[in-house]
């Protein structure tokens, strides 16, 4: 038995869900995905981007093997996870909540060179020239986004739940946005469509929580240079959402 840290959705997902086998997603080194009943669920350890979908290990903990003779590789019993043979309980929660910006005025885009180049300007930035000529995000926008580009966490995805999420941290509503995603969310990955849902819930990368909480400050820069650094433009994306959100805030303001 292994008692891990989990976001509190997290938890209610797993005590609501069906006991019984469960589907591997994806394996990959640190990090394994099952899917509990339509949402996607993780298990990461120490040094893994921990996305606020996820049960985290303790740290020097490894992922259980999760594939032993005459048992299922995952399964749910009574609100745990187990993998193989190990069960994996709840035993703290934490919040991936993303903070909230103040009740003044805006922190204005404050992107500068150093910021940019983190990633190549053709990954992101080209994107999202091509996809959003006006860089505005709407929900006619949505399924020029949504499953664009490769990976479990597709680019256009990315930019989408750095745009809600930051909407989420201003304290405005998106409805408009959060039923396209939702209407369109079969055209993605089940991880990338339930980090989707857990943007429009405000849960988020720390790494994307510390960059908002960072906004206007001299800290800001460090903070979003941090941010690109998660996966190969997964923070990227996230960071350039959050941008193109910022700027349509302060046009509507």
């Amino acid at each position: 038995m292994i008692p891990v840290a989990a976001p509190p959705r997290v938890r209610d997902r797993l005590s609501a869900a069906a006991d019984g086998p469960l589907p591997v997603l994806h394996h990959t080194g640190g990090a394994l995905y099952v899917d509990v009943g339509g949402w996607c669920v993780g298990v990461v350890t120490t040094g893994v981007t921990r996305v606020p979908n996820a049960l985290r290990l303790p740290p020097g903990q490894g992922l259980p093997v999760p594939h032993r003779p005459g048992r299922p590789a995952a399964y749910l019993e009574r609100g745990t996870l187990h993998l193989g043979s190990t069960p994996l309980p709840v035993g703290r929660l934490e919040a991936p909540r993303v903070p909230r910006l103040g009740d003044g005025e805006l922190p204005r885009n404050t992107a500068c060179p150093a910021t940019v180049q983190v990633t190549p300007p053709t990954t992101v930035a080209g994107f999202v020239a091509t996809h959003l000529p006006d860089r505005r995000i709407d929900a006619a926008a949505v399924p020029r986004l949504i499953g664009r580009g490769e990976g479990l966490t597709p680019l256009g995805d990315d930019v989408l739940a750095g745009w809600v999420a930051l909407h989420r941290a201003a304290g405005i509503a998106s409805p408009e946005v959060d039923d396209a995603v939702r209407a369109h969310a079969a055209r993605t990955t089940l991880l990338s469509a339930t980090l989707l849902d857990c943007a429009a819930h405000g849960e988020v990368l720390p790494e994307y929580a510390a960059w908002v909480a960072a906004l206007g400050t001299p800290d800001e820069a460090d903070r979003a240079r941090a941010l690109h650094r998660v996966g190969a433009t997964s923070g990227a994306g996230l960071h350039q959402g959050a941008l193109i959100a910022l700027d349509q805030l302060q046009e509507a303001a």
